[in-house]
């Protein structure tokens, strides 16, 4: 199974290829012209595995919950691909890849800004589907101890170790390597789109 995966919900964006199991990523924490980055990532990626373009089985794609513009550009980046490629799309909610990243118990907070996060909590698989919430209502979803990842963990830190969690080393890290081998096993089972099929989640209508 080779697979590209593509995440950009947060202000770290991250471009994951999979290759029969070895995954080599990029990533950067980029304030704009994220769609500048994703194609030459890609590009780059192929070449250093030895992966043509045509040669893919599929993509995965974040569909939010998210920064508004931050997650139409993923999907479009990974629509457009797949669209020019005739390959099934897969799409992903931006926090399940964090959570499992992080492990199974674990709370994962995206800053939604204007003092909220979009988050879910794992207690094995996703016990509290994504919401949109202050970060003092998330965290009373899971027992202490939990680990906290994500954009909104760094942002809301003391209310996390407040409630008895601990930062996940790289909370920022967008996940695109648990992503790609989530998307893999999901193409594998058939689960891929056509690219128009696949819409984005907002929880909230801008971000």
């Amino acid at each position: 199974m080779k697979l590209v995966a593509i995440d950009t919900s947060g202000p770290v964006i991250g471009v994951a290829l999979w290759c029969d199991g070895d995954v080599r990523v990029r990533t950067e924490r980029v304030a704009r012209g994220a769609e500048a980055r994703l194609v030459p990532w890609i590009q780059e990626l192929c070449a250093e595995m030895g992966v043509a373009l045509p040669a893919l089985d599929g993509l995965a794609v974040g569909v939010g919950p998210g920064a508004f513009t931050g997650v139409r550009v993923g999907m479009a980046t990974a629509a457009g691909l797949a669209m020019s490629l005739d390959r099934p799309l897969w799409g992903c909610d931006s926090l399940s890849p964090r959570g499992a990243r992080v492990g199974p118990r674990s709370l994962v907070l995206l800053d939604a800004r204007k003092g909220r996060v979009y988050a879910a909590a794992f207690d094995g698989t996703m016990t509290h589907p994504p919401a949109d919430v202050t970060a003092d209502v998330a965290v009373r979803w899971l027992a202490a101890p939990f680990l906290a990842t994500g954009e909104g963990a760094l942002v809301y830190a003391d209310i996390v170790r407040a409630a008895g969690g601990t930062l996940a080393d790289d909370a920022d890290d967008p996940a695109v390597d648990a992503l790609a081998r989530l998307g893999a096993a999901a193409l594998g089972r058939g689960q891929g789109k056509p690219p128009n099929e696949v819409v984005p989640t907002y929880i909230r209508g801008f971000s």
